[in-house]
């Protein structure tokens, strides 16, 4: 397992990383979210021993392997790293770039050991291929092999999808989680994209300007975000103006949008008070429109407004309906005139109110 308390990392007066606390479990897969610059990449050289901590400590199956005035060598830690750039020695085959850190190993040992990773791998047939004979995904699967072959106890990913294309992506984005799912390896992925780190981890950790903004269970990132910029990073793309009335219970109050009300969550942190102002965050996926003399359910919002803007994103259309006193972002598969009057819907739980 891996236990992470208090890290820090200073360059000067710049926090990179500040007291950030972690325990993840053998066999279990943690994605490190965030944009360029919230200190992803300054974790994985901590955990690595590419870099030393100000504060904290790293251990390892309660080993300690950093803290301050104390670094166990990258060579000595059981870990290993897979690379943005995949790091691949372009004179050497790929049968010798995944054996490279087996010398412990007998000739037929590690030769059935390397025709393991590359069978495990899908990479058989390419034994014997130089990196630039490979694609871009192939290339991928030799790095992985490379890290897999010495058996670390913790892997370590710095974005390592980023420079695919975006089908291949996708591809790569199943094929790690079918790995993952077989190999049952302590892995921590670093990524700013959050539909990949859902593909695969169990649990997320989200920085941003070196601080953690949320922790917990992957699905929680998407049911419930912790601030606005946690709910825009998980997709909540469309965002209103407006006004608490009353409480409900179980969480739910009555909102003024306009003169409009709604029924809707209030984050947790919320400190709620009628008339106070806020900000109503949803996704574009759960907002549907009406149809004519559209039967009204309860427990579903109803808003009405005019079309502003209509764009075409190549499968569907991007709307901006102006509500009277703040506008609303969402999609449609069919396209709709500027001026036109349309009504929406979507259900009170898929909205969450922020301050």
């Amino acid at each position: 397992m891996l236990d992470i308390s208090h890290l820090s990392r200073h360059y000067g007066d710049s926090v990179a990383l500040d007291d950030i606390s972690l325990h993840l479990d053998t066999g279990r897969v943690l994605a490190v979210l965030g944009p360029s610059g919230c200190g992803k990449s300054t974790l994985l050289k901590l955990v690595s021993g590419l870099e030393d901590p100000n504060s904290g400590e790293i251990r390892i199956n309660g080993r300690l392997i950093a803290k301050p005035g104390f670094s166990l060598p990258p060579e000595k830690r059981p870990i290993n790293m897979v690379f943005q750039d995949y790091a691949l020695w372009p004179h050497m085959k790929v049968r010798n770039i995944v054996g490279y850190g087996l010398t412990s190993l007998s000739r037929l040992e590690r030769k059935r050991r390397v025709d393991e990773l590359l069978s495990l791998l899908h990479l058989s047939g390419y034994a014997d291929r130089l990196p630039a004979e490979l694609s871009g995904g192939q290339q991928q699967r030799v790095a992985i092999a490379r890290a897999l072959a010495t058996d670390p106890e913790v892997l370590l990913f710095d974005e390592p999808l980023s420079n695919l294309d975006v089908q291949l992506r996708m591809e790569m984005r199943h094929e790690l989680a079918d790995l993952f799912e077989r190999l049952r390896k302590t892995v921590l992925y670093v990524t700013h994209d959050p539909l990949e780190a859902c593909a695969f981890a169990d649990e997320l950790l989200v920085l941003r300007q070196g601080r953690l903004e949320q922790a917990g269970p992957v699905r929680s990132l998407f049911a419930d975000p912790a601030s606005p910029w946690v709910a825009g990073l998980a997709g909540y793309d469309s965002q209103l103006s407006a006004h608490l009335h009353s409480a409900i219970g179980n969480g739910l109050w009555r909102l003024m949008v306009g003169n409009q009300q709604l029924v809707c969550r209030l984050a947790e942190y919320v400190q709620a008070a009628p008339g106070a102002p806020v900000s109503l965050m949803l996704h574009s996926s759960s907002i549907k429109l009406c149809q004519e003399n559209e039967e009204k359910d309860p427990n579903v919002n109803y808003l009405s407004g005019i079309v502003r803007q209509c764009i075409f994103e190549g499968h569907q259309w991007r709307l901006r309906l102006d509500l009277g006193e703040t506008l609303l972002s969402l999609v449609s598969k069919q396209q709709h005139e500027r001026g036109s009057c349309l009504s929406v819907s979507f259900t009170q739980h898929s909205a969450l109110a922020f301050h």
